[in-house]
C-alpha cells in the first residue's frame, strides 16, 4: 500500500469529484490546524507557511541525527590541525560549489586563495583586497563565536555586502535603503517567469524579521524552522541579484547551530549536484494549490543533509583510515631507515597534510611549528627525510616539502611490498 506523503496539489488534481474544490480546502485546512503541525505564523500570498509532520520527515530528521554522531567520531579521530586543513578546503568548495550554481565564473584556486587570504586576515587583525575573501571570512566565521545569527534586518544587508556586493553589477545592486525597490522576476531556461520576488521594500522588510523571528523560535524543531527560513528567503528575493549564495550562506548560519561544522559544509555541494531537484523544490513550494505547505520543500533539503552526511562518513572513514595507515608506515620507516623520533614526526605531519591539505606539501615554518622546535632545527629534520627519499621538495623560498611519490601510492592502496616490520 502506497503511504507516501502527498502535495495538496497533487491530491487536488488526483481528485475527479465534482466536490474537489471543497475538499481541497477542507484538506488544506486540516493540515494546516493538525496537531502534529508547525505553524510559522508567517503569512505569504500562498497562505500561512507551515510544515507538517509525515513519517518521512520524522525518519529524515532521525537518520540526521544519528549521522551526525557518526560523523563527530570520525571528526574527534583527526588531529587538530589537519581538521582545521579540511575547514579551509570545504570552505574552498563551498564557495565554489555556490558560485557555479548561480553561474559565477571562478576557479578552485582563486576560491582556496580566497580563504587563505581570509584566514590570514582573521589572524593578522588585516583586510584582505582577495576575491571571494569576505565570503570566505563569513564561512570561515562559522568556525568560532562570530557566527551570531542576524538580529535584525540591517545584519542581513551586511551578510549581503559581505557574500556577494563585489560581484553584482552596478546596475543590479540594492537602490533601497537596505534592499531593492523595484520588482524582480526570475526566469526559468525557456525565458518564463518562474516567480516573481515580494513587492515593495516595506513588505520585504517585513517578511525577513519574519524570518528572522522564525529562525529563533522555541515552538518549531529547529532544522525545519532553519529550512523553512531558507524558502521564505528565497521566496522573498530581497535584492536584484545574489539572492541564492546569500540565502545558502544563511542557511549554513542557521544549521551550523545544530549540525557538525564538516556536514554543515558539505551541503552546497550537495545542493550543486542536485541542483534541479533543490529547484523543482522551490518551484512546487510555491504552487498556490499547496497553501503555504513546505512540509515536501522541508523533506527534500534533508534528503539533501542526508546525502551529504553519507557521503561526508564515507569520506572521513577512509581519511581514518589512511591515518592508522599513515602510523604503522611511519613505525616501519623509523625501523628501516633508522629515523630519528623528531624526523618521524615530521614524516607523519607530511602524511597528514598529503591527506588533508589541498596544498598537499608543507613549508619549513609549519614543520618547526609541527614539532615544537625552531625553523634552524626543524631545516635538519627536513634534510634526513629528503636523504631517505621519503619527502621531495617542491619548493625553495620558502622551503616546501611533501610525500614522495612511492608513499603516496603506499598511502593510497595500502601496500607496500618493501616495507619491513
Amino acid at each position: 500500500m502506497d503511504m507516501k506523503y502527498r502535495s495538496l496539489a497533487r491530491l487536488f488534481h488526483a481528485d475527479r469529484s465534482v466536490d474537489s474544490f471543497n475538499n481541497h480546502a477542507a484538506l488544506a485546512r486540516q493540515r494546516l490546524e493538525a496537531d502534529s503541525t508547525f505553524r510559522t505564523g508567517v503569512i505569504t500570498p500562498l497562505g500561512e507557511l507551515f510544515s507538517a509532520t509525515p513519517r518521512e520527515t520524522t525518519l529524515l530528521t532521525e537518520n540526521i541525527l544519528l549521522a551526525e554522531r557518526r560523523v563527530s567520531r570520525l571528526w574527534n579521530q583527526i588531529p587538530g590541525v589537519m581538521r582545521w586543513d579540511y575547514i579551509r578546503h570545504s570552505i574552498s568548495e563551498e564557495l565554489f560549489a555556490t558560485n557555479e550554481m548561480e553561474g559565477v565564473r571562478s576557479t578552485r584556486k582563486e576560491t582556496q586563495d580566497a580563504v587563505d587570504a581570509a584566514d590570514k586576515a582573521r589572524r593578522d587583525g588585516d583586510d584582505s583586497k582577495a576575491r571571494f575573501s569576505e565570503f570566505a571570512k563569513l564561512y570561515l566565521n562559522l568556525t568560532d563565536k562570530d557566527s551570531a545569527l542576524p538580529a535584525g534586518i540591517a545584519a542581513i544587508r551586511d551578510i549581503y555586502d559581505k557574500v556577494v556586493l563585489d560581484e553584482i553589477d552596478e546596475s543590479d545592486q540594492p537602490d533601497g535603503d537596505l534592499f531593492r525597490k523595484g520588482d524582480v522576476e526570475i526566469q526559468g531556461p525557456h525565458g518564463l517567469a518562474i516567480h516573481n520576488g515580494v513587492k515593495g521594500e516595506g513588505n520585504i522588510g517585513a517578511l525577513l524579521t519574519d524570518m528572522i523571528h522564525l529562525t529563533t523560535s522555541d515552538e518549531i524543531p529547529r532544522l525545519q524552522s532553519a529550512i523553512m527560513s531558507h524558502f521564505l528567503f528565497e521566496y522573498v528575493h530581497p535584492f536584484y541579484d545574489g539572492n541564492g549564495r546569500t540565502g545558502r550562506y544563511l542557511l549554513a548560519l542557521y544549521l551550523n547551530h545544530d549540525l557538525t561544522m564538516p556536514t554543515v559544509l558539505s551541503l552546497s555541494r550537495t545542493i550543486a549536484e542536485n541542483k534541479n531537484a533543490y529547484y523543482k523544490a522551490f518551484m512546487e513550494a510555491e504552487d498556490k494549490l499547496n497553501c503555504g505547505e513546505l512540509t515536501l520543500f522541508v523533506n527534500t533539503i534533508l534528503g539533501f543533509i542526508q546525502q551529504a552526511q553519507d557521503e561526508l562518513i564515507d569520506e572521513l572513514s577512509i581519511k581514518v583510515d589512511q591515518l592508522d595507515k599513515g602510523r604503522i608506515l611511519c613505525t616501519q620507516l623509523e625501523k628501516r631507515h633508522g629515523l630519528s623520533r623528531n624526523a618521524v614526526s615530521v614524516l607523519y605531519g607530511v602524511i597528514q597534510e598529503e591527506l588533508f591539505d589541498s596544498s598537499k606539501s608543507m613549508s619549513l615554518d609549519e614543520v618547526a611549528h609541527h614539532i615544537g622546535l625552531s625553523k634552524q632545527s626543524a631545516r635538519k629534520y627536513v634534510e634526513e627525510l629528503l636523504a631517505a627519499g621519503l619527502v621531495v621538495q617542491t619548493g625553495k623560498r620558502p622551503l616546501k616539502i611533501q610525500v614522495a611519490k612511492s608513499l603516496r601510492n603506499v598511502l593510497a592502496t595500502g601496500a607496500d611490498e618493501n616495507a619491513e616490520a
